[in-house]
C-alpha cells in the first residue's frame, strides 16, 4: 500500500473505533480523496514514474507530519492516533530500509524469504518493534500509559501489514524466522478462474502493470478497494448510532 493508502486506512480504522470524531475521520477521507483526484489529473497527461512514488510519499509524509507536530499533545485520544500513525507509517514502513542494509551487508538482496519486504514484517516484529519504540514514543506524546501507547503502536503496525498482503503479491512469512510459510492475500484475486477474470487486474487503478511501475509508481486498485469498505464501514457505524440516538431521544421524550 502506498504511504497516503496507509495513512488513510490508519484514520478510518481510527474513526471506528472513535479514536477519532466523525468531522475528523471525514477531513481524512476527503484529503484521500483529493489526493486520488490530483493523482488521476496528472496521470492523464504523464506515465507514472518515480514522480509518482515521490508525490505518494509527500502527500503521506504531509498528513503525518501535520498530526505529529499539532497533534503530540492534544488530549489523549488525539495522542493515541498519534501513536498508530507512528506504528503504521513510521516503525512498520522504515522497516524496509533495515532490510535492505542486512541484504546488503549480507551481500546480496535475493528474491523470496529475505526480500527487502519480509524480515520484519512479521507479527513477531509488529510486537517487539514498538515495545522497543514505546519509552521514545512515550517522550514525544508525554505519560499517558505505557501499555496504552504500546497497543497503538503495533495495531498501527499489525494494519501496515496486513493492507500489504492484500494490495499487492509481495509474500509476507507471518511465522519467520521459525518457519518459511508464506502467504498474500492478494492471490485469491489474481487466480484465472471466472471469480476473478471479471476483476482484471487487481492492482492498478490509472496504469496496467509494467515492469518499470510495477514496485509501486502507481495507485492500486485494492488499496482504494480497502479505503472505500472501511468508508461504508464508519458510514454504517455513524448512521446506526444517530438512529439509535433519535430512537432513545424519542422514547424519553413520550
Amino acid at each position: 500500500m502506498t504511504p497516503i493508502g496507509h495513512f488513510m486506512c490508519a484514520s478510518a480504522v481510527a474513526g471506528n473505533i472513535d479514536v477519532t470524531t466523525e468531522k475528523e475521520t471525514l477531513a481524512a477521507f476527503s484529503y484521500y480523496v483529493f489526493f486520488l483526484l490530483v493523482f488521476g489529473a496528472l496521470t492523464a497527461f504523464l506515465s507514472p514514474g518515480v514522480w509518482a512514488m515521490h508525490l505518494h510519499d509527500q502527500f503521506g509524509n504531509a498528513a503525518f507530519l501535520f498530526f505529529l507536530i499539532f497533534w503530540s499533545r492534544k488530549e489523549t485520544r488525539k495522542r493515541y492516533f498519534v501513536c498508530l500513525l507512528i506504528g503504521g507509517q513510521i516503525l512498520a514502513a522504515y522497516t524496509h530500509i533495515f532490510d535492505v542494509i542486512v541484504l546488503n551487508l549480507a551481500g546480496s538482496v535475493p528474491a523470496g524469504m529475505w526480500r527487502p519486504h519480509n524480515i520484519l514484517h512479521t507479527p513477531l516484529a509488529a510486537l517487539l518493534i514498538p515495545l522497543i519504540a514505546t519509552p521514545l514514543v512515550r517522550l514525544l506524546v508525554g505519560s499517558i500509559g505505557f501499555w496504552r501507547i504500546f497497543f497503538y503502536l503495533a495495531l498501527g503496525y499489525f494494519l501496515h501489514i496486513f493492507a500489504d498482503t492484500i494490495t499487492y503479491n509481495f509474500q509476507i512469512y507471518p511465522l519467520w524466522p521459525m518457519s518459511g510459510f508464506h502467504f498474500s492475500l492478494v492471490e485469491m484475486i489474481q487466480q484465472p478462474d471466472a471469480v476473478s477474470q471479471w476483476l482484471g487486474n487487481p492492482l492498478y487503478v490509472f496504469s496496467k502493470a509494467s515492469r518499470e511501475n510495477i514496485d509501486g509508481f502507481i495507485v492500486y486498485k485494492a488499496e482504494v478497494m480497502i479505503n472505500l469498505l472501511l468508508m461504508v464501514l464508519f458510514a454504517a457505524k455513524s448512521i446506526s448510532r444517530r438512529a439509535i440516538a433519535g430512537t432513545r431521544s424519542n422514547g424519553h421524550i413520550s
